[in-house]
C-alpha cells in the first residue's frame, strides 16, 4: 500500500533548553476530540521550526540569558521520535537529510531562543498505527538506536556518557513543569512536545503555509559549560610559612566530583517514604524546592534536575575511602563510588580513565595568558540531605568543583629557589606560621624526620631497666599511615597527611608501653600496626610530595542566589571565616545543570594550597579544611545570565 506523510508545524528551540512537552506519568490511551488511529497508510506533515540559542559568533546577551557559539549550536542531525497518547513509539522515526536541514528556513529568535530553524516533517503511518500524540527531537544523537525504539518511560531512564562529539553538540527536549494541553493537566511533567489532531497535514503545501499550526519544540543541551580564568599576574606568593616563600605554578584545571553518565533527557528526583521517586509531582517538587527560581514554564525550560548520582548515599571522606579498593588503579571497575574524583596524573597527563570519560583533556595552563578556554561537562546534581549532613558525609566530596594542580616553587627567604618539584612538609607553626621541612638526606639541617622524632615517646630503648625514647632515624620512615593502622582507631586520614612510623621490626630490641597491659613490650610483628598507631601521637606533617598541590572551588548553582538568607545575593550559608555553612544551603546551591554556563573568574591566589602527597593520591577536598584564599568571582549562566557572585575561597 502507499505511505501517505503527516506533517507537523513544530518549533524548535535549541541551546535555550526548551520544549513543549509530555508528561508521561499521566499520559492516557485515548485523546478526546481526536483522531486515535489511522485505518490506512498514509504519511501526514508538521511544520517544525527549531530555535537555537546562538548562531552567531559573538558573545551577545538579550535578557538573562547568552548566546552560544557557533559550534555550540550548530544543528548536524536530528532525529524524530512520534508516541502516541500512552507513550509508546508510532508510525516510523524521521531523519532528514543534510540537504533537507540545508533547506530549512533560519530566522533570529529572541529572548531564550536565539536561532530559529523552520521546515516541513512527515510522520509515516501503517494501517492500523495510532496517531501521534507526542514527538521528541534528539538533535546530533550520540547513538539514537536505543531512543527510537524505547517508550516515553524507557527514554527517561537512557544514559549516555558524551556531552560533545565530532557530531556536534547532543541536545533533546528540554523538561520543564507546565500545562499540558492534550491532558489538559496543569503543572505537568513536560518531557515531549505535544501534537493536536489540527497540527497533522495531510499535504506537505498546507503545513508550510505561514499561517500552518506550528508545533514549538524546545530542546536543551547535555552539556555544562565552564570557563576558568585565571592570569599569571594574579598568583600571588604566599607568606603562610616560616623562613620560606612559596609560588603556586599552576599546570591544568578540570571538574572533579563528576558523574560518569548522565541522563539523555533530563529527570527530576525527590526521595519519597524513604524511597527514590524519579517522576515526582510538581507540589512536591515546590515543598524541597521552592516555587520560583527552578522552573520557568513561559520559557520552557528548568533549571535544575537529577543526575545518575542524585540519590547516591555514599561519598568518601578522605582519598583512602578510594585508594583501599583500587590502589593506583582509579579507572578499574573497581571503582568505588558514582563520583569520580581525579587524581594529579589523570589531570595534568590528560588520562581521564576508562569509567570517567570526559570527552576533552583538561585545560593546560598558559605562562603567557593563564588558564583560557571552556570545558564541557556532564550535569552532576546532588540530593540536598547529602551535603547537609556533615556527621555523615564529607560535605566537600559531595559536590562538583573546578580543581587546578599545580606545584609550589620553594624559595628561601634568605637564598635561592630550590628546584620546582622539590618535596617539602609543613609540620607545627612558630608565631601562627608553618615550619618547612625537607625530605632527610645528608646536608639537610630541617628535614622532616628529624623534627618528628624529637616529638615521639613511643617506641623506647631500655639501658638498665630505664626506658627513653630514641631520636636515631634508621628504624623510622614518613609516610601516610597504611590501612591497618588506620583501622585500630577508626578514624580517616586526610590523603595529605603523614606520620612518622617504624617502617619495619626493628633488629635491635625495641619497646613500646602497652596501655591494655600497663607493661613494656618488645615490638614485634604482631604488635607493629599498634606501635605505628600509638605514634600518631608525634602529630602529622602536609607532604607536598614533589611540590604537588590543588585548589578545589565548589561550583554553585542558582539556589544560592534566590533562597540564602541574608546578603545581597545571600550570604547566611557561609561561616565567618568564608567557609560553608552546610545545614544552611538552600536546595539548589552546588551543582552543574545541562545547558548552563559557569563562569568563574579567578581574581587573585594568595594562601596555601591543598598538599597531595604523590600524583596517584585522588583529589578529595578535606572536610577539616575552610580556608581557601582564593578570591574569585562566579557568574552563572544557563547560556543564562545569573547575579555575579563574590567567591573567598
Amino acid at each position: 500500500m502507499k505511505k501517505s506523510n503527516l506533517l507537523f508545524s513544530a518549533v524548535m528551540a535549541l541551546a535555550m533548553g526548551s520544549l513543549a512537552s509530555c508528561s508521561s506519568d499521566d499520559l492516557v490511551t485515548e485523546v478526546q476530540g481526536q483522531e486515535t488511529t489511522v485505518d490506512h497508510d498514509q504519511v501526514r506533515y508538521l511544520n517544525v521550526t527549531i530555535a537555537s540559542a546562538g548562531g552567531v559568533g559573538t558573545r551577545a546577551i538579550d535578557g538573562n540569558f547568552e548566546t552560544g557559539t557557533p559550534e555550540e549550536n550548530k544543528v548536524n542531525s536530528m532525529t524524530f521520535v512520534f508516541y502516541d497518547a500512552a507513550g509508546e513509539p508510532t508510525g516510523q522515526v524521521h531523519k532528514p537529510t543534510a540537504a533537507d536541514i540545508a533547506e530549512g528556513t533560519f530566522t533570529p529568535g529572541t529572548g531564550s531562543v536565539n536561532k530559529i530553524w523552520t521546515s516541513t516533517v512527515p510522520v509515516e503511518l501503517s494501517q492500523g498505527d495510532n496517531l501521534p500524540a507526542y514527538v521528541m527531537c534528539f538533535i546530533n544523537p550520540i547513538n539514537d538506536t536505543d531512543l527510537i525504539n524505547a517508550s516515553l518511560d524507557k527514554v527517561e531512564g537512557i544514559k549516555r556518557q558524551a556531552v560533545v562529539t565530532n557530531g556536534g553538540f547532543p541536545m533533546s527536549n528540554s523538561v520543564y513543569y507546565g500545562k499540558n494541553p492534550i491532558t489538559g493537566e496543569e503543572h505537568a511533567r513536560m518531557i515531549a512536545s505535544p501534537i493536536v489532531t489540527g497540527q497533522l497535514y495531510t499535504n506537505q503545501e498546507d503545513a508550510a503555509k505561514p499561517d500552518a499550526q506550528g508545533i514549538k519544540i524546545y530542546v536543551e543541551r547535555y552539556a555544562a559549560r565552564i570557563d576558568l580564568t585565571l592570569a599569571p599576574g594574579a598568583i600571588l606568593p604566599n607568606e603562610d610559612v616560616e623562613g620560606y616563600q612559596l609560588t603556586f605554578i599552576p599546570e591544568a584545571w578540570r571538574p572533579n566530583a563528576i558523574d560518569q553518565e548522565l541522563y539523555a533527557v533530563k529527570r527530576y528526583g525527590l526521595i519519597e517514604n524513604g524511597i527514590a521517586n524519579y517522576k515526582p509531582g510538581y507540589a512536591a517538587l515546590v515543598g524541597r524546592l521552592g516555587d520560583s527560581w527552578w522552573n520557568e514554564p513561559g520559557n520552557y525550560r528548568s533549571y535544575w534536575g537529577c543526575s545518575p548520582s542524585y540519590f547516591e548515599n555514599e561519598y568518601p571522606k578522605v582519598s583512602d575511602d578510594i585508594t583501599d579498593v583500587v590502589g593506583d588503579n582509579a579507572h578499574t571497575d573497581q571503582y568505588p563510588y558514582d563520583l569520580h574524583y581525579f587524581n594529579y596524573n589523570q589531570i595534568k597527563g590528560s588520562n581521564n580513565g576508562s569509567r570517567a570519560v570526559t570527552l576533552q583533556p583538561s585545560k593546560e595552563w598558559d605562562a603567557t595568558s593563564g588558564f583560557n578556554g571552556t570545558f564541557y561537562a556532564r550535569e552532576t546534581t546532588t540530593a540536598v540531605e547529602a551535603w547537609q549532613d556533615a556527621k555523615e558525609y564529607n560535605p566537600k566530596a559531595t559536590i562538583v568543583s573546578a580543581v587546578i594542580v599545580g606545584k609550589y616553587q620553594v624559595t628561601p627567604t634568605d637564598g635561592e629557589a630550590l628546584p620546582l618539584g622539590t618535596t617539602f612538609y609543613l609540620y607545627g607553626k612558630t608565631d601562627k606560621k608553618w615550619n618547612l621541612y625537607l625530605d632527610d638526606a645528608d646536608g639537610v639541617s630541617n628535614g622532616i624526620k628529624a623534627a618528628m622524632l624529637e616529638n615521639q615517646n613511643v617506641v623506647l630503648q631500655e639501658v638498665d631497666g630505664v626506658y627513653t625514647p630514641i631520636r636515631t632515624a634508621e628504624n623510622f620512615i614518613v609516610d601516610h599511615p597504611s590501612k591497618g593502622v588506620r583501622d585500630i582507631k577508626g578514624q580517616p586520614v586526610a590523603g595529605r597527611l603523614v606520620a612518622l612510623q617504624l617502617k619495619e621490626v626493628p633488629t635491635e630490641a625495641l619497646y613500646y608501653y602497652d596501655t591494655d597491659n600497663l607493661d613494656y613490650k618488645i615490638i614485634t610483628a604482631d604488635n607493629l600496626d599498634k606501635v605505628n598507631s600509638n605514634l600518631l601521637a608525634a602529630g602529622y606533617a602536609r607532604k607536598y610530595g614533589e611540590g604537588l598541590c590543588y585548589f578545589s572551588i565548589p561550583i554553585e548553582h542558582l539556589g544560592i542566589y534566590k533562597n540564602a538568607p541574608k546578603g545581597e545575593y545571600g550570604d547566611g550559608y557561609k561561616n565567618d571565616d568564608g567557609s560553608y555553612n552546610f545545614e544552611k544551603c538552600p536546595a539548589g546551591s552546588f551543582g552543574i545543570v545541562r545547558n548552563h554556563a559557569y563562569n568563574i573568574n579567578i581574581n587573585s591566589i594568595s594562601g596555601l594550597a591543598t598538599a597531595l602527597r604523590d600524583e596517584n593520591q585522588p583529589i578529595v577536598p578535606p572536610m577539616d579544611e575552610v580556608s581557601y584564599y582564593i578570591s574569585a568571582r562566579l557568574n552563572i549562566l544557563n547560556w543564562r545570565i545569573v547575579p555575579s557572585q563574590k567567591v573567598d575561597l
